[in-house]
């Protein structure tokens, strides 16, 4: 990734600053810890939000979907929009309900959409399959023309956004570290269950490795 512009007056971590981050390799690590974001935006005056499927490459965030979208339609004329990722790595458990929190990782971008050229659709269409099931782009049938007519890709650049970061036990006042209360931090994790087959697989189709050893990413 080429290197961001640092804070601006949009992405600047106003409360607790020291935990917020504005160098691109700490956005992208967030980002590709995810797989859905929020996007928002504003349409006649009126706010909007949007949770959706993204892919980080280099210095863009993308987006897909429906190409008639009224998200996607804002971003391909070059609409402005936020887009914000998070991780919850765990429940902080303080002495007093003020200091009780969570742990997280989290991302907010700011900038304007761009349009896809339609030769570079295809591609990135295929990045999403393989960002979201690693292994399975490879066996899949390629889209149809009417598929990728139907379909708009859009992206946003990197060059705004910033991160912020919560890691570590409670903090509590030093008046109650004495307290008869338990404090400490519940981990969180995203649990993978037993893939469960498509009632119309045919039964000659075997699970495949990449599907028995799917890990969500880390």
């Amino acid at each position: 990734m080429t290197r961001a512009a640092g804070s601006t007056q949009r992405t600047r971590v106003r409360r607790l600053s020291a935990r917020g981050e504005y160098d691109p390799a700490s956005i992208a690590r967030v980002l590709d810890a995810q797989q859905v974001c929020h996007v928002a935006y504003v349409v006649d005056g009126e706010p909007r939000i949007i949770p959706t499927l993204y892919i980080r490459i280099d210095d863009y965030v993308y987006l897909h979907g429906n190409r008639q979208a009224a998200l996607l339609n804002h971003l391909s004329a070059g609409g402005f929009a936020s887009l914000s990722v998070v991780s919850l790595d765990g429940v902080v458990v303080a002495r007093s309900g003020f200091h009780c929190s969570m742990n997280y990782r989290s991302v907010v971008v700011f900038g304007q959409g761009e349009a896809i050229p339609d030769d570079q659709r295809a591609a990135i269409l295929d990045a999403f399959v393989e960002a979201l099931v690693p292994g399975h782009q490879a066996v899949v049938r390629a889209p149809t023309a009417q598929e990728l007519n139907a379909t708009a890709v859009v992206r946003l650049p990197l060059n705004e956004a910033s991160t912020k970061i919560r890691t570590g036990p409670p903090s509590d006042a030093e008046g109650d570290i004495d307290a008869d209360v338990w404090a400490g931090v519940i981990p969180l994790f995203t649990q993978v269950g037993e893939p469960q087959s498509s009632p119309d697989l045919r039964d000659d189709v075997a699970l495949p490795d990449y599907i028995k050893n799917y890990r969500p990413p880390a």
